[in-house]
């Protein structure tokens, strides 16, 4: 803050000093009176700081369970999928394998 107040000071005398002769002496009044008045302006204008909400993470949803009927075709391939269970050979066969 301080340093924008010097800035614009700096801006505004030199504005100044442009087309006005200025001693010494009266630069360095006229630098003090800008850079008090815009001190002045910007206690009355300091706005007190607001606080801004913190945004928190949601937690996920869970999920519900959703119920989905298989279509006839789809039934069809789990069928023919399931066809090597029934066979009496398969199982002992996987029986075996599992120890």
């Amino acid at each position: 803050m301080a340093s924008e107040l010097l800035n614009l000071t700096a801006q505004i005398v030199i504005s100044h000093a442009s087309v006005t002769e200025l001693t010494s002496k009266e630069l360095l009044q006229e630098i003090k009176e800008v850079y008090r008045v815009l001190t002045s302006l910007a206690k009355e204008v300091e706005v007190p700081e607001t606080k801004t909400p913190v945004k928190r993470s949601r937690k996920p949803r869970a999920m519900k369970a959703v119920k989905m009927k298989a279509s006839p075709e789809a039934r069809a391939i789990l069928d023919e999928e399931k066809a090597p269970f029934e066979d009496q050979d398969y199982v002992e066969f996987m029986a075996d394998r599992e120890g």
